[in-house]
């Protein structure tokens, strides 16, 4: 039997090769990101220890004793989260971006109710995913997509919302490519179905709603805004939902807390709140380096034989993009031979007129890396090679290696202490 030395050494090496290996990586998984070093930092601390339920909207209502800085802690990051998102109110309790949408649905559904949310073009299909469970009796509508916009198809939206009348519709993506129509559906609500609530899920693109280069979805009419923490936004991993609703923020705080949320992991809470403070300062350059990066490595990508989808209509207005790779044998097929190199990218269903088999792609963990515009041309180049098998392995293994060597000059930097100024201007602002 080995010992408890010989345990741990294994873990520990096992830590220890896992950074240095992605060290020598390009990330482009979409749904992932790394923190900045003071977000790491803050997420160990005493507060992994402690609970702090707290009941309904009130966070000083704690269910436990001993909580006096955490609800201090938790108040702050709750002030620096409205500011930050423009909402009245906001609920962090939710464990991750999924956990806040069953959250959201189960507030504002009965048995029978209907919901409309996304399949086709990357929809998490949430209440799919619930209805799976005995307990949850609802009823799920797809709303109608346009694979050549990559976007909704809003006239046959507008027919289904008509006939079903759901009382929850959820708008957002895990392949979101454009803006979604959330004004126009907005108007549709009012105009055939006024009690259908309309729910928007930001878990791809939060850091971009938060860096002003995404849409403002409250402000076009979202009723509930829910989303996972770290993807975009770059925070620790975990959930939250805003809103500027009293009415509906009660009904989901009260849907998360007792029934599927107790102990909210406080030990997130400080690291989340700088992670605000990072995107109220450095937010609009990092968003804006994210977007300009993944649209630039989608065209060169493209311009070397590999078709991305919506090359028409500029390839996305996200961190994400989306590779049309049949051509090279299944999506996981590609993400197998891709990770053979070094290249960490997810597999993805596209509409079948796309092509179906895709790999999905997205630049917000190596836009934190360093890597800009100008490096573009050159990971394209590894990209194609690696789907064309046209290079070995252990050669483009090694000029990842160097690559990421070279970009760790240029790492975007989060840090908030030569900052002063422009953070007390933000956090003055009204």
């Amino acid at each position: 039997m080995s010992s408890f030395a010989q345990e741990l050494d294994f873990l520990r090496s096992e830590l220890i090769q896992e950074s240095q290996w992605r060290s020598e990586c390009l990330n482009l998984i979409a749904s992932e990101n790394t923190t900045s070093p003071l977000v790491s930092e803050l997420l160990a601390n005493d507060l992994s220890h402690r609970y702090g339920d707290y009941r309904g909207l009130d966070l000083r209502d704690r269910k436990y004793r001993g909580c006096r800085f955490v609800v201090s802690i938790e108040e702050k990051a709750h002030e620096l989260g409205k500011k930050l998102f423009g909402a009245r109110f906001i609920d962090l309790r939710p464990l991750s971006g999924h956990v806040a949408g069953m959250a959201a649905i189960m507030a504002l559904t009965e048995p029978g109710d209907s919901v409309m949310e996304l399949d086709e073009g990357g929809g998490h299909r949430l209440n799919h995913k619930l209805s799976l469970c005995s307990l949850a009796k609802l009823r799920t509508f797809y709303i109608p997509f346009e694979a050549s916009r990559y976007n909704i198809d809003l006239q046959k939206t507008e027919e289904l919302l008509r006939k079903e009348k759901p009382r929850v519709l959820i708008l957002g993506s895990s392949q979101f490519l454009f803006p979604h129509p959330v004004r126009q559906i907005r108007e549709m609500i009012e105009r055939v179905s006024s009690s259908t609530v309309l729910l928007y899920d930001a878990s791809h693109v939060l850091g971009l709603i938060a860096g002003k280069r995404f849409q403002q979805p409250l402000e076009e009419g979202a009723d509930i805004v829910f989303a996972s923490t770290h993807k975009t936004l770059g925070g620790p991993q975990g959930g939250l939902v805003f809103t500027n609703r009293a009415d509906l923020a009660k009904k989901v705080g009260e849907a998360i807390y007792p029934a599927i949320v107790t102990n909210h992991h406080l030990n997130r809470l400080p690291a989340l709140a700088v992670a605000f403070l990072e995107m109220l300062v450095h937010g609009e350059r990092y968003a804006a380096e994210v977007v300009a990066n993944a649209r630039a490595l989608a065209r060169e990508i493209h311009g070397r034989g590999v078709s991305v989808v919506a090359a028409n209509l500029g390839y996305t207005q996200s961190h994400t993009f989306l590779l049309q790779v049949a051509e090279f044998g299944t999506g996981r097929d590609v993400s197998e031979r891709l990770e053979n190199v070094n290249i960490i990218a997810g597999e993805c269903k596209l509409p079948a007129s796309l092509g179906t088999e895709g790999i999905r792609m997205g630049s917000q963990e190596m836009t934190r890396c360093g890597m800009t515009r100008s490096e573009a041309p050159e990971i394209a180049e590894l990209i194609v090679g690696a789907l064309r098998q046209e290079v070995s392995e252990d050669q483009t293994k090694s000029k990842i290696k160097l690559l990421r060597h070279s970009l760790n000059r240029n790492r975007f930097d989060f840090s908030l202490q030569e900052c002063s100024p422009k953070l007390q201007g933000v956090l003055s602002r009204e």
